[in-house]
């Protein structure tokens, strides 16, 4: 692949909420990586040829950003993604946890790095992404592209056009039809105070990771397709009953929203997302399927594309303009006991002659302090966390997986492991 575009080239000005997201990482870096775990050996070599065929289909994965002018732009970057190779065995945490302690610079570009883990029985791969460019939907979608591209000794397709950048989430939303709202209003208004800011210091986060067995997965989405729920809202019901039952008597989720599946936007590796908070008092911990509905149901008022829309038009009038505001603004409306991103069930490439054979992430950290940010993605049928921290708290994620085990149970049955490997 050849990259044609000049260094100095525009590829489009960043809209109203990129701006802000590199507003805000002028001082608090915030990317994010996913793991990729496959089932044969991969060299450097083999691993950045792929990626160049990656970069060819999607055009925010070969920009930069330059701040220089009144408004910041993506200016096209001809550099190839960096790939580095950890010591073979080395865990995928201790990768995760060193990426989040060094920033991806906005320039030179591109604004993604890979590093490939050699194993005892095949490859893993570690995508960290600056978040100007995309978000975690548009992340797994380079990784699947990428899993394809190992399968071939081609370079891809030459890159697209400048004019084929995606566009702005505001430019899509301002063009959507949306009318008013059929979900009832949230029960509750939010009245959190703002988060608190901690300067970047490069300390290493602590990283967690949970699988739950196929077994429990597939009760998850039995059972609450049963109670009218989605499984997010019950990982959002079971967050808030460890949370509750650790002594928090207010707990406040933040889940961002895909506007792809919400509002109809065209799929892109780009940002296509919002913020949703929801929360639960301690009042609330005692019916787990009742607090699952609570979550469920705010939820569901969020997503409405009128709402998301007037959102989008609000801070399209009104956006930062410089690191401050954009850091105010981000700790107003972004403040949570917990981050939970769901990337939902993720299918592995079609005809592929590498396998996917886990996924793990988002995995990132925000600068927040007493932040805990839980990526969640399904795939082979189970349902994996990752969550990263500055403050752990040990037992959250095991304690996540009891309760979902013990509210999935059926009738009469003892209470699940949900760590138990099940016999052949």
């Amino acid at each position: 692949m050849s990259i044609s575009h000049a260094h100095t080239e525009t590829a489009r000005e960043l809209g109203a909420f990129e701006r802000a997201i590199d507003l805000y990482m002028h001082r608090n870096p915030v990317q994010f990586s996913l793991v990729a775990e496959i089932d044969r050996e991969v060299s450097e070599q083999a691993l950045a040829r792929a990626l160049r065929g990656v970069q060819a289909r999607h055009p925010l994965l070969r920009v930069s950003v330059d701040r220089r002018a009144p408004r910041a732009r993506y200016r096209w970057a001809e550099g190839p993604v960096r790939v580095e190779t950890a010591a073979e065995g080395t865990p995928w945490e201790a990768v995760v946890a060193g990426e989040q302690t060094r920033p991806i610079a906005p320039e030179p570009g591109p604004l993604l790095r890979t590093v490939l883990i050699p194993a005892e029985t095949g490859s893993v791969i570690v995508l960290t992404f600056a978040h100007q460019i995309t978000d975690g939907i548009g992340g797994m979608r380079v990784v699947t592209d990428l899993v394809a591209a190992l399968d071939t000794d081609e370079e891809g397709d030459e890159p697209t056009s400048e004019g084929d950048v995606p566009p702005s989430q505001e430019a899509l939303l301002r063009a959507l039809d949306a009318t008013t709202p059929d979900v009832a209003p949230p029960q509750d208004e939010l009245t959190d105070a703002p988060g608190e800011l901690t300067r970047f210091s490069g300390r290493a986060p602590h990283v967690s990771s949970l699988a739950l067995q196929r077994a429990l997965t597939a009760r998850l989405v039995s059972r609450c397709r049963a109670e009218g729920v989605s499984v997010h809202a019950a990982l959002c019901a079971a967050a808030c009953t460890v949370f509750h039952r650790a002594g928090r008597t207010r707990v406040t989720v933040l889940s961002p929203i895909d506007l792809r599946r919400a509002a109809g936007l065209p799929d892109a590796v780009a940002n296509r997302f919002a913020g949703a908070r929801t929360a639960s008092e301690a009042s609330q911990a005692g019916d787990f399927w009742e607090l699952a509905r609570h979550h469920h149901q705010a939820l569901e008022h969020q997503r409405a594309p009128a709402v998301l829309k007037a959102g989008a038009e609000a801070l399209d009038q009104q956006p930062p303009t410089a690191p401050e505001e954009a850091e105010a603004m981000m700790t107003a409306v972004t403040a949570a006991d917990i981050q939970i991103t769901n990337l939902g069930v993720v299918e592995a490439p079609a005809h592929s002659r590498t396998s996917l054979t886990a996924l793990w992430g988002p995995a990132q950290t925000t600068q927040l302090r007493g932040e805990h940010v839980l990526g969640v993605a399904t795939f082979g049928g189970r349902l994996r966390m990752t969550e990263l921290t500055h403050e752990p708290v040990a037992v959250l994620l095991p304690d996540m997986a009891a309760v979902l085990a013990q509210r999935c149970a059926e009738p009469g049955s003892p209470s699940p492991d949900p760590f138990r490997t099940p016999p052949p």
